[in-house]
C-alpha cells in the first residue's frame, strides 16, 4: 500500500533510530529492517528495481547533514550461498571511487608533496613530450585530452611500466586544457603517480590518508585472492541468465580509476566527513567543487573527481557485475549511495528517486519529448541521430563526422556502445528531449526505443558540426526524468 506523504517525516525518525543501529550492530538493524518494508516507499522502490532489472542485491546510504538516517542492505550478495546483502557488504565501486583518488591527490598537494598545477612529468618523467603541456589538475577534471582507456588486455598481469608504456604510445584527443572528455586513463596514471610519490599503491595510501581520517572502516583495494567477509559477487546477464563476471587479472583490478571495495556504512561515513569538511582543507573542498574552465571561459560539469552543478556533486561507477552512484545535495545537506551487483542496474535513477522520497522538494518531472520536434531542423537532427545510433549498433561509423577522437579512442568507443545497442534489436523510435550544452558548445539529448529496451543519447557537436561527444546510457523508461 501506498505511505501518504504527511507519514513520511515520521517514517525517517523511525528510519534514523535503526540507521543508527546499523552503525553500531548492522546485523541488528537488519533484522528490524524488514518490519518497515510493508510501508515503506524507500523499501518498495529498492525491491522495484531488483525485480525490473533482475539485480541480486543493493545497500543504500542516505545521509543528513552528516548523520546517516538509513544504512541498509536488501536482496543477495551472493546468489550461488544465499548470502543478503548487509550495511557492511563490499561492492566493487568502479568510478565512483574516482573522488577518493582525487582526495588522496589533494592531500599531497596539501603536503607539498605535488603541484596541480604542473605536468605529470614532472612525477613520471618517462612520459612521452608531446604530454608536457598535461597537468595533475586536467587530469583529475579529464581536460587532459589523454586517452579514454588503456589499450591494453584486461587478461594480461602487467607492470606498472608496461602499463603505462600501452599508454604513452596511444595518440592524444586534443590538446590538454582545451577541451573535456571522461576516461579512465586519467586517473590510471594518477595512481601511478601516487605511488611514485609515496612508495605505496595507490589503494593503500588512500586507507591511511583518507579512509581511516573518515572513519570508513571496511574500505580497500580490490584483492580477489584474499579471504574478505562480506564481500559481494558481481552479476552480468548473458543469454538471458545471471553469470558471474568475468575474471580480469589483478592488474587491471588494481587502476586508480575506481578499483575500490566500498561499504554503504564506508559512503555514510565518508558523507559525514564531507559534511564536516574533515580529511582536506577547505581550499581542496572548493577545489573538488570547482567545474573545469575551458580557455575560451566555458564551464563544464566536472570539478576533481566529481560532476558537479553548484552545490550538487554526483558520481558514478560500472564495473564486473556493480554499478554504483552517490549523489551530494550540498543545499539541502542530503547525500544518497546506491550499490548494486547486477549490471543492469540504474543506480542513478534508484538514488535520485531515493533522494525525492527523502527531501520532497527533489522530485524531478518525468521527461517530455520536445513539442517542436517536427520542425524542419529539429527533425534533420533526428534523422542524424538515428543514423548515428544505426551505424553504431552495426559497429561502422565515419571517423570524419568525429572531432578530437584519436582513431583508437573512437573504435573503442563504438565498440562498447555496439554491445549496448546490438542486443535491443529493432529501433522502433528516435525523439529528442532537450536542446542543452556541453562545455560552451551546443549538445542535444534524445530517447531511442528499441524492441528491447530505452537509451538516453547526448550528442553535442562542433561549430563546423561535427561530433565531439556521444553518450549512450541504457534507461528504465522513456519518460524518466532527465
Amino acid at each position: 500500500m501506498k505511505t501518504p506523504s504527511s507519514t513520511i517525516p515520521a517514517l525517517l525518525v523511525l528510519v534514523a533510530v535503526v540507521a543508527a543501529l546499523a552503525i553500531a550492530w548492522p546485523s541488528r538493524a537488519e533484522t528490524v529492517a524488514p518490519a518497515l518494508a510493508v510501508a515503506d516507499p524507500v523499501a518498495r522502490a529498492v525491491e522495484a528495481e531488483r525485480a525490473r532489472a533482475d539485480v541480486p542485491g543493493i545497500a543504500i546510504a542516505i545521509v543528513k547533514d552528516g548523520v546517516p538516517l538509513r544504512v541498509e542492505g536488501f536482496g543477495f550478495a551472493n546468489l550461488e550461498h544465499s548470502v543478503p546483502v548487509h550495511a557492511d557488504t563490499l561492492f566493487k565501486t568502479g568510478a565512483l571511487g574516482m573522488q577518493f583518488t582525487a582526495a588522496g591527490v589533494l592531500r599531497l598537494a596539501e603536503q607539498g608533496r605535488l603541484d596541480l598545477d604542473r605536468s605529470i612529468r614532472a612525477i613520471l618523467p618517462e612520459l612521452p613530450a608531446r604530454w608536457q603541456p598535461v597537468t595533475v589538475r586536467q587530469m583529475l577534471s579529464h581536460t587532459s585530452g589523454l586517452p579514454a582507456t588503456p589499450n591494453g588486455d584486461f587478461r594480461v598481469e602487467y607492470t606498472d611500466a608496461q602499463m603505462l608504456d600501452i599508454i604513452a604510445h596511444e595518440d592524444l584527443n586534443f590538446a590538454a586544457g582545451t577541451r573535456w572528455r571522461f576516461g579512465y586513463v586519467d586517473y590510471v596514471v594518477l595512481g601511478q603517480a601516487i605511488r611514485r610519490i609515496t612508495g605505496r599503491p595507490y589503494a593503500d595510501y588512500l586507507a591511511q590518508e583518507v579512509f581511516a581520517p573518515a572513519g570508513m572502516t571496511r574500505a580497500r583495494g580490490i584483492d580477489e585472492l584474499a579471504i574478505i567477509p562480506g564481500r559481494a559477487a558481481g552479476y552480468e546477464r548473458r543469454d538471458g541468465h545471471l553469470r558471474n563476471a568475468e575474471w580480469i587479472s589483478a592488474a587491471a583490478n588494481s587502476t586508480a580509476d575506481g578499483s575500490l571495495y566500498l561499504s554503504a556504512l564506508d559512503y555514510a561515513a565518508w558523507a559525514g566527513a564531507m559534511s564536516r569538511g574533515a580529511v582536506l582543507s577547505p581550499r581542496s573542498w572548493a577545489q573538488m567543487g570547482e567545474a573545469a574552465r575551458l580557455p575560451n571561459g566555458a564551464t563544464c560539469g566536472y570539478g576533481l573527481g566529481w560532476y558537479v552543478d553548484g552545490r550538487t556533486w554526483w558520481h558514478g561507477g560500472s564495473w564486473q557485475g556493480f554499478q554504483t552512484f552517490a549523489i551530494r545535495y550540498g543545499a539541502q545537506g542530503l547525500t544518497v549511495a546506491v550499490l548494486a551487483n547486477g549490471e543492469g542496474a540504474d543506480a542513478e535513477t534508484l538514488a535520485r528517486q531515493i533522494a525525492a522520497l527523502t527531501v520532497p522538494a527533489l522530485a524531478r518531472p518525468k521527461a517530455e519529448p520536445l513539442p517542436d520536434r517536427a520542425t524542419a531542423p529539429v527533425a534533420a537532427m533526428t534523422a542524424r541521430v538515428r543514423k548515428v545510433l544505426g551505424a553504431v549498433a552495426e559497429n561502422r561509423v565515419e571517423p570524419a563526422a568525429f572531432a578530437h577522437y584519436a582513431a583508437l579512442d573512437l573504435k573503442e568507443m563504438v565498440g562498447q556502445y555496439a554491445g549496448v545497442l546490438a542486443p535491443l534489436g529493432r529501433i522502433e523510435a528516435v525523439e529528442p528531449f532537450a536542446r542543452t550544452s556541453t562545455c560552451g558548445g551546443p549538445a542535444w539529448r534524445y530517447r531511442a526505443r528499441y524492441a528491447g529496451g530505452i537509451v538516453d543519447v547526448t550528442l553535442a557537436t562542433t561549430a563546423d558540426d561535427r561530433i565531439t561527444d556521444l553518450a549512450i546510457t541504457p534507461v528504465a523508461a522513456w519518460d524518466a526524468p532527465l
